[in-house]
């Protein structure tokens, strides 16, 4: 179990200790309503101050602006911080418990490729000849890499996470259960024959890459380009059930939430957040910054910092007040009935 003190935990997360006993260790975090004394914990707005009062947290993050704006009761020990949700996130990293790790490479896997130092290795997992696995990195039961994949130094992949062929993942990404990167494009040629239309595959030659610090969720795929490369920039993080069409181009720290989607060759700028079950269209731009809130369908490009909503997508604060003129249909709908009774009693 790792312990840190709250001196430690203070440095861990950029913070500094405001108050309290630096050296009362730390084994774990827990809400502020249900942490133990030796949890750290940490509040991010001023109407939580309050519970202080009544937490038994032995630390408690907090930010310097929660703090001016609120009067702060007796309690646990505290360290300042600039974003508390951040801090969190630091010190969970420290404390959260991880799955067992293979020990060594298990002798029901067979490795054709090279492995790098460290490299842990669990059963029924095949690296094809070609394939490379970088330093450190962790394979578990039934992983598949192909000839000629790259995994990147530091890299998790979870049980059953297939890496197709000549596809390179970068280091430090961690790709959860049933992953599959580089599966081929959704591409057909329609030749419209006297017998009706035949769908004609089109090769994908293409490639994905993944670069550092992605993380992929469960069941989702990215699929290789047809031509070129499929992708995925420096610290995005893809939910589970989401797919990623041929020649997407998705820029660095991008958010996309559970059963959203790419279609082909659209481009993704940086920071973008897909909400939940929304799509974009082939071939498209969406900019910097641009939100889709969920079930969003965009049909034409969104631009930097652009917030939109509903099918098709349009600027969120118009999908809403469209939203409103919907609700009052009926009553306008009854509205106009009594004027007709109105008007055809007065013929």
């Amino acid at each position: 179990m790792t312990t840190k003190t709250v001196l430690e935990l203070a440095e861990v997360v950029d913070g500094r200790v405001l108050r309290g006993d630096p050296t009362r260790v730390v084994r774990r975090v827990m809400p502020l309503d249900s942490a133990e004394p030796d949890a750290a914990s940490f509040v991010s707005k001023p109407s939580y101050v309050p519970f202080l009062a009544k937490t038994k947290a032995g630390v408690v993050m907090i930010s310097p602006s929660v703090l001016e704006r609120a009067e702060v009761p007796e309690g646990p020990a505290l360290i300042a911080v600039s974003q508390p949700y951040v801090a969190f996130a630091k010190a969970a990293q420290i404390f959260a418990a991880r799955p067992p790790r293979p020990e060594g490479v298990h002798p029901s896997s067979v490795v054709e490729g090279t492995l790098g130092a460290g490299v842990s290795v669990g059963p029924f997992v095949y690296v094809a000849r070609g394939a490379s696995i970088g330093d450190g990195c962790v394979l578990y039961a039934g992983v598949h890499v192909e000839a000629d994949a790259k995994i990147g130094a530091g890299s998790v992949l979870y049980d059953h996470v297939v890496v197709r062929y000549g596809c390179s993942v970068g280091e430090r990404n961690i790709l959860h259960p049933g992953v599959v990167i580089g599966t081929d494009g959704f591409g057909f040629a329609q030749d419209h024959g006297e017998d009706g239309v035949e769908h004609v595959k089109i090769p994908q030659t293409g490639i994905v890459v993944l670069e550092d610090d992605v993380e992929v969720g469960a069941n989702s795929c990215v699929d290789r380009a047809a031509l070129g490369v499929t992708r995925v920039g420096r610290g995005t993080k893809i939910d589970n059930l989401v797919q990623v069409g041929h020649n997407v181009e998705i820029g660095p720290g991008c958010i996309l939430v559970a059963q959203s989607g790419v279609a082909g060759s659209s481009r993704l700028g940086r920071g973008v957040i897909l909400g939940a079950q929304s799509g974009v269209s082939g071939h498209l731009e969406v900019g910097d910054g641009a939100i889709l809130l969920g079930q969003a369908g965009v049909i034409k490009d969104v631009a930097a910092g652009d917030k939109v909503a509903g099918m098709p997508a349009r600027a969120s604060g118009n999908f809403f007040k469209d939203q409103l003129r919907v609700q009052k249909l009926a009553e306008l709908n009854n509205r106009v009935r009594e004027l007709e009774k109105k008007l055809n009693g007065a013929d």
